[in-house]
């Protein structure tokens, strides 16, 4: 079968999945966070910055399922049903969804810049921009070992998710999309 957005974003469905899963079970300090990107595969800025928040995962030591991105290659069926499996209803795509580990997990949502740049260019809006300073917070909070807080970040909509853990959750979605 070749491999179409669905199928694509189904196997990393189910990746995020299991590795949520083992995560739960073991002992240890979690990663702070979830970073969940929904976007087109025409969002090339949404890319841009998904790159910009993988290196800095990457550098804080985060796991596959820490990072996500769900539309990459073209919207599917999976990316569709996460928006209103995870309550993210009303929000516009490209998107950026951070989900905070716990038991019901709280989500705070921004859109991103849409469309695409010219090749090579890459727009860095600065510092004053929401997903730059959640990551800031997210960066602060792993490196300073200290509780992980985005609840004053301007231009962040908080939005509390549907009870359970997010592995739960995302199991959820992953039953109605098999």
């Amino acid at each position: 079968m070749p491999d179409t957005p669905d199928s694509h974003d189904l196997d990393k469905l189910t990746r995020w999945h299991d590795g949520l899963i083992s995560e739960s079970g073991r002992d240890g300090a979690q990663f702070p966070v979830c970073a969940l990107f929904l976007a087109s595969g025409d969002d090339r800025r949404a890319h841009d910055i998904f790159r910009v928040y993988r290196t800095a995962f990457e550098e804080l030591g985060a796991g596959f399922h820490d990072l996500v991105i769900f539309g990459q290659h073209g919207v599917s069926s999976t990316s569709e049903a996460l928006v209103p499996g995870l309550e993210l209803t009303g929000l516009r795509i490209p998107a950026l969804a951070l989900i905070t580990r716990g038991d019901p997990p709280v989500g705070y949502t921004t859109v991103l810049p849409s469309g695409a740049l010219p090749d090579g260019e890459f727009e860095d809006a600065g510092d004053d921009v929401p997903w730059r300073k959640a990551l800031d917070a997210i960066r602060r909070a792993v490196s300073d070992c200290t509780e992980f807080s985005i609840d004053g970040v301007a231009g962040l909509e908080r939005r509390d998710l549907p009870g359970g853990t997010l592995a739960e959750l995302v199991g959820r979605v992953k039953q109605q999309v098999e």
